[in-house]
Formats: structure tokens, sequence, C-alpha cells
């Protein structure tokens, strides 16, 4: 799977975020889900660690793509 390719920027945007108490918890699921992309995780890794579905997946990859 491909990096994300985010700006340093973007990318100390969302690295508090997981650390964070007031961030949504849906959101929180969402940085670490783009950061463990970016770091150029598999998709199987990041599915056991989020315990996400397949579905799930190929939606958030599509919507970031």
């Amino acid at each position: 799977m491909g990096k994300m390719n985010l700006t340093e920027i973007e990318r100390e945007q969302l690295l508090p975020a997981p650390r964070s108490r007031t961030v949504r918890a849906a959101d929180v699921r969402r940085a670490m889900l783009i950061l463990m992309l970016e770091d150029g995780e598999s998709r199987d890794s990041i599915m056991r660690t989020a315990g996400l579905r397949l579905a799930f997946h190929r939606t958030l990859v599509g919507a970031l793509s």
C-alpha cells in the first residue's frame, strides 16, 4: 500500500490526536489510521491494529486518495 504523502504540517497536526483528551474518539482513530498509512504499514497490519473491516478500510483509502 502506498504512502499518503502528507506534508510535514499535516503530519504535525495529526501526531498529537491520539494523546488528546478533547479530540473525539472517531477523529483519533482516523488520525491513527492516516499516520499508519503514511508510515507504510500494510493493509493487514492496519486492520489488525484498528480492528477494521475491509469495507471501512476501502472507504477510508478511497476517500483519502
